[in-house]
């Protein structure tokens, strides 16, 4: 019983969900997964080999665009995409910012 009642909830809170900790979705084209302890959500476009951090547009968060970066909360991650979609911002990152983010 507890384990149906768990199942529904993360049907009625995400579209898809799986049984990894953090981790939304995962099939052939994308993996979008929480970053434990954040508000922020990546997402890895597995076909085009890109990776995204997406940060929410809230009042918790600051934005300072500077040409090839964006610094988010004062930290500067490189990156020369970035755009706002669906109520978060949403910074292509490399490898290396991903490692310090995650």
């Amino acid at each position: 019983m507890h384990k149906k009642m768990d199942e529904n909830f993360l049907n009625v809170l995400y579209i898809e969900h799986t049984d990894k900790i953090g981790v939304l979705k995962d099939d052939k084209d994308e993996r979008v997964s929480i970053i434990l302890g954040t508000d922020k959500t990546l997402v890895e476009r597995k076909r085009e080999g890109k990776t995204y951090l997406l940060v929410p547009l809230t009042k918790n968060h600051t934005f300072v665009c500077k040409g090839n970066c964006i610094d988010v909360d004062g930290k500067r991650i490189k990156s020369e995409i970035f755009f706002r979609k669906d109520g978060t911002q949403w910074i292509e990152i490399d490898k290396e910012t991903l490692s310090k983010v995650a």
